[in-house]
């Protein structure tokens, strides 16, 4: 069996991972517009938009991985590495679910998107990427997904639209976005901090990545 065809097989396996995980999260919700509003649910259907590409593009053998690529696909792991990092650190330990149901479904959906979908995500480049692609200067596009989030809850609250309390925050998905309750400094030290370990993070992927083209 060829690199290629185990890498293709691999994207598949990933993509019927997001695919589940995404549709079980929409069909045993009660709210289609508020679950697809949360920034796990949305990270989790931009890596399966472009896991689908990827795929059809190794199937026609096709020559993909251009500096755009390599690019992108950090700005991939970025976002989805963000959904389980935040769900560790700040919504575990609150008991956050998905959806209130403990059915087996819910568990195995919440389980799917927050960490099983972003381990099969970020293991695709580490097994089958060429390593020595990123570039510091990447780092600031990697930001553009989160940041475009925060503007996303913000612009979807002023237009009417509410999310479960699941997240801490019926009115802003997060508890850390909520400004009514933890104020305005509270949603600024949050973000900042997230946004801190964020690049923090990307800085080490960068230096990962250096390091492991050297071996190669």
């Amino acid at each position: 069996m060829t690199r290629r065809i185990i890498s293709i097989s691999y994207k598949i396996l990933t993509i019927c991972f997001l695919t589940v995980g995404i549709l079980l999260n929409i069909l045993t919700t009660r709210s289609i517009r508020s679950i697809l509003s949360y920034y796990t649910l949305q990270s989790n259907i931009i890596c399966l938009i472009a896991f689908v590409y990827f795929t059809y593009q190794e199937m026609r053998k096709k020559s993909y991985k251009t500096t755009l690529y390599y690019k992108i696909k950090g700005a991939l792991m970025i976002a989805i590495f963000v959904t389980g990092f935040i769900y560790t650190i700040a919504l575990a330990p609150n008991q956050f679910q998905m959806t209130y149901s403990q059915t087996l479904s819910k568990q195995i959906a919440n389980l799917l998107v927050h960490a099983i979908s972003p381990i099969a995500v970020i293991l695709d480049y580490f097994l089958f990427d060429e390593k020595g692609k990123f570039k510091h200067s990447d780092t600031a596009f990697w930001l553009v997904f989160p940041l475009y989030y925060v503007i996303y809850v913000y612009t979807y609250r002023y237009l009417g639209g509410e999310f479960y309390n699941i997240g801490g925050s019926k009115k802003y998905a997060y508890f850390f976005l909520d400004y009514e309750k933890i104020g305005y400094k509270g949603v600024v030290k949050w973000i900042l901090l997230i946004g801190i370990c964020i690049h923090m993070i990307s800085y080490l992927l960068c230096y990962v990545d250096c390091k492991l083209s050297k071996k190669d």
